[in-house]
């Protein structure tokens, strides 16, 4: 019998900035959904009509060997191995839904033969690396204020999440992207810390019915960006997650000028050009 599914992670941030009708779905679900079942969750994600999303369905390691892995799995069969009753499949599903773009980008990165020499201890190219990483722990900082997210890079946190409060709040939204941040953060700690491509936008949707426009035009974009990682170098930025507003109680000064919660290096990995 299926274990009963009641969580109570979904009336929270980060999970309660999934669609609408996500959530709904989610919310009718008295027992654990079944991975088959896992496709008509992701369909209640509005989508462009440009992007097909993958099947999901119950992990096998036979197929998964016969096709020489995880990720050549979803590439040739057009369907990802899940597991039954497991958080972290049923993020990456999450994710998948919102940002289909974005994953088949990542998934071609895996699956490229020719995307640069291979690091002998793990067998991955640097940009399969930054692939890996970004699929686990990844993060989307939109911003029309270059600002903020001038201080984010330089590692300011203090300062672009206190000071500059009302700005962050005003021009800036998250989106976690990475499947294993979103399954930590069901019992979130202290360091928990994104890795994020950020992003200056002219505008934010400013209505409830322009934000599925906003989201795709920000996985395209997305995705052209990480298919640019076979170029050269990529840079991901770390975010202490709950200094987020409203990912924690992180409403006091205080809570900023613990360092516990904001993780402070005054030299950033960002190479000289910039880039």
């Amino acid at each position: 019998m299926s274990a009963t599914f009641a969580p109570d992670c979904f009336g929270r941030k980060p999970y309660r900035d999934f669609h609408p009708r996500f959530l709904g779905a989610l919310a009718e679900l008295a027992v654990w959904p079944a991975p088959e079942q896992y496709d008509e969750l992701a369909l209640q994600v509005p989508r462009p009509p440009d992007v097909q999303l993958p099947r999901f369905v119950s992990e096998s390691r036979e197929a998964v060997r016969q096709v020489g892995g995880y990720e050549q799995h979803v590439a040739e069969r057009c369907a990802v191995p899940t597991r039954p009753g497991h958080w972290h499949d049923l993020f990456n599903m999450s994710v998948w839904a919102h940002f289909p773009k974005l994953r088949w980008a990542l998934n071609s990165l895996h699956v490229d033969p020719a995307v640069g020499p291979k690091d002998p201890r793990n067998g991955r190219a640097p940009a399969q690396n930054s692939a890996a990483t970004f699929d686990e722990a990844g993060m989307l900082v939109v911003s029309t204020s270059g600002r903020v997210l001038e201080e984010l890079r330089a590692l300011r946190f203090k300062r672009a999440f206190w000071e500059l409060r009302e700005e962050l709040l005003a021009t800036t939204r998250f989106w976690i992207v990475g499947h294993g941040l979103l399954e930590s953060l069901l019992v979130p700690h202290a360091g928990l810390s994104a890795r994020s491509l950020q992003l200056q936008v002219p505008s934010l949707p400013s209505r409830a019915e322009q934000s599925d426009e906003f989201r795709f035009e920000l996985d395209r974009l997305v995705a052209t960006r990480i298919h640019g990682w076979r170029k050269g170098r990529t840079v991901l930025d770390p975010v202490p997650v709950l200094a987020i507003p409203g990912y924690a109680d992180n409403e006091s000064r205080a809570f900023y000028e613990d360092m516990r919660n904001v993780r402070y290096e005054p030299v950033s990995r960002r190479p000289l050009d910039g880039t």
